[in-house]
């Protein structure tokens, strides 16, 4: 028998956690980037990491208010820190800097793992790392009804759903195995490129993964199915990030090959 499809609830924001969260995110970016820029990592790299940043706010100007239709999220509608309004979703300016400095600073940490060809199990603690961080944030959200998820959510114990911090980190990683293949390629102006590639691959990433727990969902499915979907969400979260892994620890390899 299925189930009833949800509808999003309206509420205005709460204050002033709202304002508190989005000092606390433009701190977290501040420092970010004033680590590349006073660190060094500026004369090493160049202007990956701007560009990466940059490169993931505009992505959640595009995808962000998407995804929240097809996965069933919320933000409050009437919202004095209102960036945009689209797809019937009012997105706050949190939204796209923490884009910035949670996707953008998650890939350029993958990125340099890689490159510096770390193992398997190097990439498997730095995954559960990031699954773990992203949903603390999230479910800060939650907590402060600043944004949450809604329906009959899979994987919805404590917090934020399991199944999307899967998803989000994996969003990441697959951005920073992407640089760590084109980035040789994109030397001066050509690196300008990076202000797209991560709506490439954030999207494709979160439209894939997603698909089966986003099927489920909006299909009034029973609770059963809408497990079964959450579950396979994750897997396929899991077989991307085995692959990435593979990469990493096989650049590691090919010095001894060679040897």
């Amino acid at each position: 028998m299925s189930e009833t499809i949800p509808t999003m609830p309206v509420m205005p924001a709460t204050e002033p956690a709202g304002t508190i969260f989005l000092i606390g995110t433009c701190i977290i970016m501040a420092a970010i980037l004033a680590w590349w820029a006073f660190g060094g990592e500026r004369k090493r790299r160049g202007w990956i990491l701007p560009l990466v940043f940059a490169g993931t706010a505009l992505s959640a100007v595009m995808i962000e208010p998407i995804y929240d239709n097809t996965l069933l999220y919320w933000y409050p509608d009437e919202n004095s820190l209102a960036f945009f309004r689209a797809y019937g979703r009012t997105i706050p300016w949190y939204v796209p800097l923490g884009y910035a400095w949670f996707f953008g600073g998650s890939a350029y940490l993958v990125w340099r793992v890689i490159d510096d060809g770390a193992s398997a199990a190097r990439i498997w603690q730095l995954f559960g790392a990031t699954v773990f961080v992203d949903w603390l944030a999230v479910s800060i959200c939650e907590w402060l009804d600043l944004s949450a998820f809604y329906g009959n959510q899979p994987f919805h114990l404590f917090g934020s759903p399991l199944w999307f911090s899967f998803c989000d980190a994996t969003g990441g990683f697959v951005l920073g195995a992407a640089m760590a293949i084109f980035v040789p390629y994109l030397q001066g102006a050509r690196r300008l490129w990076l202000l797209l590639l991560p709506s490439f691959t954030y999207a494709s990433t979160l439209g894939s993964t997603t698909a089966p727990v986003s099927l489920a969902l909006n299909s009034g499915w029973p609770a059963p199915l809408v497990w079964a979907g959450g579950a396979a969400t994750m897997a396929m979260c899991m077989v991307a990030v085995h692959v990435i892994a593979q990469m990493s620890q096989g650049r590691s390899a090919k010095p001894l090959q060679g040897a």
